[in-house]
């Protein structure tokens, strides 16, 4: 990677914060991540038709209540909100820099006014004059109290301001969490999926080796609805992401791919081992004895099926995904509780 070409998009990324925080004072908007992100956007004009409406709700003199301004990033920008809030960060970062840049010369300053102030000190004991004297130390000591003041105040300016930007910072982490993560499970969301899977697949090009995926979806999982109710089927699926964070390790991801199915990415992994975790999981599931809080009845036996698909060079991700899942739905077919290969492995 070529480090020397980052300063470039840094630079711009603060310039568009710099540009983007007055609009929004101007325009009495909060300062959330989100609505940075939307007015981050409007200045560095990415969203065209986000400008329009922008400019036609400024020209009417509309005002941007909570509600215009979460319909402004709902409809333009919460599709892009991961690469807007890396972009924020980056902003704020270079901003953070060039504030403790600021503040270095500033102290640079203030010693040298100091040192000069003592020259005159000194330049001033040599006199005999002694009102000039007195004169001259009243200024000097008045000069020196002043400058003392206004360097404490800027100092403290200064960490005030980079106390604000840190904790922006942490919002904005915060913020990207959520956005990539399944608020029931805590597990990765299908959008993190995508990006780690092409991560990885990424990475084949230096030569590693293709990952494998294991596509788990619980077994009969409607009848668990239906007969304990909604509450108990959210307390089965956080139990089935629990088994599956106890069975990866290092770079495997664990993501809810939507409603009762779950996600297994296994980077550099062979069909023999994902199929060895596929097993864990589908055992640990179905030896579990799950009873409800409040009156103790058991849920009955759990299980889950799955389906391993390894990654073909060439391959779509879509398609991967696919592949593994079509395996997942044999298992099912051929009575549950099992895993199935990907026939084209």
């Amino acid at each position: 990677m070529n480090v020397g070409n980052d300063q470039p998009d840094c630079d711009a990324a603060a310039e568009y914060l710099r540009m983007a925080v007055p609009l929004m004072a101007k325009h009495n908007v909060p300062a959330t991540p989100q609505n940075y992100a939307t007015w981050y956007t409007y200045v560095s004009g990415e969203i065209p038709e986000l400008n329009a409406e922008i400019d036609r709700l400024i020209q009417e003199c509309r005002s941007f209540s909570a509600a215009t301004n979460v319909q402004l990033y709902r409809q333009f920008v919460a599709d892009q909100d991961l690469n807007q809030i890396d972009e924020v960060r980056t902003g704020l970062n270079q901003i953070l820099i060039d504030v403790g840049n600021s503040l270095d010369r500033a102290g640079n300053d203030a010693n040298a006014y100091q040192d000069t102030l003592g020259s005159l000190a000194t330049q001033a004991t040599q006199q005999d004059d002694l009102s000039g004297i007195r004169s001259l130390l009243t200024t000097l000591i008045k000069e020196t109290r002043t400058m003392q003041t206004m360097t404490q105040g800027m100092h403290a300016q200064f960490e005030s301001k980079t106390r604000e930007v840190e904790a922006l910072q942490q919002e904005l982490q915060l913020e990207r969490k959520r956005a990539i993560t399944d608020p029931l499970t805590g597990l990765y969301n299908r959008l993190a999926l995508i990006d780690k899977l092409n991560a990885v697949i990424a990475e084949m090009a230096d030569g590693s080796g293709p990952p494998s995926l294991i596509m788990v979806d619980i077994d009969d999982f409607k009848n668990i609805n239906d007969k304990h109710g909604h509450l108990i089927g959210d307390r089965v699926i956080r139990f089935v992401a629990q088994v599956l964070e106890k069975n990866i390790k290092g770079r495997d991801c664990a993501a809810r791919y939507g409603g009762e199915e779950f996600t297994v990415l296994l980077p550099q992994t062979p069909v023999a081992g994902a199929r060895s975790v596929a097993e864990a999981i589908r055992k640990a599931v179905a030896h579990a004895q799950l009873v409800r809080a409040d009156n103790k009845e058991s849920l009955g036996q759990i299980t889950v099926s799955a389906g391993v698909a390894t990654y073909r060079r060439g391959e779509d991700v879509i398609e991967f995904i696919d592949r593994a899942d079509q395996a997942m739905y044999r298992s099912k077919h051929s009575g549950r509780n099992q895993v199935s290969i990907a026939h084209d492995l």
